[in-house]
């Protein structure tokens, strides 16, 4: 079974707004078993429209459309399906109740041009979008189907997972497709390649390798793909397959499952019921973005301090002003006071802290743009530090600054 996705909308066209639906919407089919054979990006045209659906369909059994259903006279979607399919619009009396709903939720009156998303194609079978007012559309034509939902990315997540994914599930008999994620940090992707060439080739069949590289690290993901019933076989295969990569990579090997390194961190400190605090300097708060920007990061994250100026650094932290003077604050002796000192003042079971010179300014030949400590401290007492040296574009710095803390934190929670 195959899908393709069709994103409608100008403003993904030329950029103006990142298309994660794509992403997302990928994702979920191929957990589901369902293979994505392309993905296009077509703006609000409605001849566009028409050629893209039909290229879709000539290759796939699903296509799945996000956009275009707003109020808005640029919204040409509905009215495109309908030429597509030779059907008109009607007022759809349970999409209009969805939207009463929602509009006196929020106090609002229902006006004329809102009342218009109602409307929807007589051939299709209108799925309610609780989240939202645009409704979601299901067609079948053919022997296949095509699907248009609201391009608003929550709205569509919601769709996909309460209603699309399990209708198609139903709809067709799906492959088993089961992927498993295996994190690597400290070897190049290259040099990874070399080690592990004969464990690659020894994989079965229905097991496909990929190389994901990222800044500072190397995904491995292994995918298994089998008939409907071959579910428990597939699951053996990648078992085996990872307890086999152990004894060749294992020394490599920081995290399974997670998709990034904070997700790991995530799991791990929820599991064993551990606490982290975090003191930054040249990152600039990433490292507490990445972790509060997912759900449950109170569970496990007591907070943090960006203390960008050295000021900062001794009254939010206890940075010694001596060791400032005396070492600078790109420093071992700094990072190390900076770290023992958010946990201690935060009462965290780990902390992890970063200072360094981020660029593009700020160098000196005794610290070029570039040079980063990293500080990782456990409940035992114990402190880690690392010097970095990331050249001289202050994102990628950062980035792999991250990264680095995160796979030393990770290799401390371990040990201990």
């Amino acid at each position: 079974m195959k899908a393709t996705i069709l994103n409608i909308g100008d403003e993904l066209l030329i950029g103006q707004v990142v298309n994660t639906n794509a992403s997302s919407m990928s994702q979920m089919l191929i957990g589901a078993g369902i293979d994505v054979c392309g993905t296009f990006v077509i703006g609000d045209n409605a001849s566009d429209i028409l050629f893209y659906l039909q290229h879709c369909l000539d290759r796939s059994d699903v296509v799945l459309i996000t956009g275009g259903l707003g109020p808005t006279k640029d919204d040409i979607t509905k009215n495109t399906l309908c030429q597509f399919f030779g059907s008109e619009l009607y007022e759809n009396e349970e999409a209009l109740a969805n939207i009463r709903r929602i509009f006196e939720s929020r106090g609002y009156e229902l006006t004329p041009i809102n009342r218009q998303q109602s409307w929807v194609p007589r051939c299709c079978t209108m799925i309610n979008n609780i989240l939202g007012t645009a409704p979601c559309m299901w067609f079948e034509w053919n022997h296949k189907v095509v699907v248009s939902m609201p391009g608003v990315p929550f709205e569509m997540v919601n769709l996909m997972e309460t209603e699309v994914v399990p209708r198609l599930k139903k709809h067709f008999r799906t492959d088993q497709i089961i992927n498993k994620n295996i994190l690597v940090q400290g070897i190049g992707e290259s040099f990874l390649s070399d080690l592990i060439e004969q464990w690659e080739l020894a994989l079965p069949s229905s097991i496909r390798l990929a190389y994901l590289p990222q800044a500072g690290m190397v995904k491995l993901r292994l995918t298994a793909r089998g008939g409907h019933d071959d579910r428990a076989l597939l699951e053996q295969q990648i078992h085996d397959a990872v307890a086999s990569l152990y004894p060749i990579a294992g020394q490599y090997i920081v995290g399974e499952d997670a998709e990034t390194l904070p997700e790991l961190v995530a799991s791990t400190f929820k599991q064993q019921h551990i606490t982290l605090a975090t003191a930054e300097s040249c990152t600039g708060g990433q490292l507490a973005q990445q972790l509060t920007a997912m759900a449950g990061a109170s569970e496990y994250y007591r907070g943090g301090v960006v203390s960008y100026c050295n000021e900062v650094k001794e009254c939010a932290l206890g940075v010694n002003h001596q060791t400032l003077e005396t070492y600078d604050a790109v420093s071992e002796q700094t990072v190390t006071e900076m770290v023992l000192g958010v946990r201690s003042r935060l009462n965290a079971d780990y902390a992890v802290a970063t200072t360094g010179v981020a660029g593009p300014g700020g160098g000196t030949p005794e610290r070029p743009v570039g040079t980063v400590w990293i500080g990782i401290a456990g409940p035992n007492g114990q402190v880690v530090t690392r010097l970095l040296h990331f050249g001289d574009r202050r994102q990628q710095t950062i980035d792999r600054t991250c990264f680095a803390v995160w796979s030393e934190l990770l290799k401390m929670v371990k040990g201990n």
